[in-house]
């Protein structure tokens, strides 16, 4: 009977090390539509914010918000979790130009929410419009960018933009780079397949840990998938009180 080999470097990634901080620009970059497979991280940062009582504006630049995906993330055990939703603010917009104007709010809505979490999903997705020129995409997406960043700055929040990881124009590569000039912190995926097992390989900057994240089964919920992580959050608020997102 033969040995099975191990397989080298399957490690899973510590999920607490790669929480987002306060006050910084943070880009999740992943494969499919503008990085859809790494919007299950904002998800449950997101219910996590909820359910520490604090507020999260998602601004949906992909148009595929999906309220019922952030209830799935909550516990089972936790009665009337629909109504934790009453303290995320979500807003969509159609055109580049909706999307940049729901940015440009922000700097007001934060300072009467306080909110402790923001989530650009799919900023890129808007501006790579070919009705929209090279040179009007770059300027709108720069004042987006630097907008966002003085947000950050200003009221201490943490900012999670999810782009995708591969440039399909010469323009998306131009934004995505301007993305990753900006962030202080990225978190990348790949998709892997190891012994038949999907697993996301997972490197986060600047720490440069790396590890893999064993995909969830459709039967288990995204709180089940980072129940570890949340159980682990009061360990954050004592080694990292200055710059815990979940405080």
């Amino acid at each position: 009977m033969s040995r099975q080999l191990p397989v080298p470097d399957q490690a899973l990634i510590d999920e607490v090390q790669i929480l987002p901080r306060k006050g910084m620009l943070y880009q999740l970059q992943g494969p499919g539509h503008s990085g859809k497979s790494m919007r299950e991280f904002a998800e449950a940062w997101t219910a996590m914010t909820l359910m520490n009582g604090d507020y999260v504006h998602w601004i949906d630049g992909a148009c595929r918000f999906n309220p019922a995906r952030i209830i799935q993330t909550f516990p089972h055990t936790l009665p009337d979790c629909e109504q934790l939703l009453h303290g995320l603010f979500v807003g969509r917009g159609f055109t580049v130009h909706q999307f940049s104007h729901l940015v440009q709010r922000l700097q007001a809505e934060i300072k009467i929410t306080k909110a402790k979490l923001i989530v650009v999903d799919g900023p890129i997705t808007m501006h790579l419009d070919s009705q929209i020129g090279n040179y009007e995409a770059r300027s709108l997406f720069r004042k987006t960018i630097d907008i966002l960043k003085k947000i950050a700055d200003e009221n201490d929040v943490g900012i999670v933009l999810i782009t995708s990881s591969k440039a399909y124009s010469k323009r998306h590569s131009n934004l995505l780079t301007m993305v990753k000039n900006r962030c202080q912190a990225s978190l990348l995926g790949k998709r892997r397949r190891i012994q038949g097992q999907n697993k996301m390989w997972l490197f986060h900057m600047p720490t440069k840990s790396s590890g893999y994240r064993k995909e969830i089964t459709p039967q288990q919920t995204l709180y089940e998938s980072i129940s570890r992580v949340i159980d682990r959050v009061p360990q954050i608020w004592s080694l990292q009180k200055s710059t815990a997102l979940f405080k």
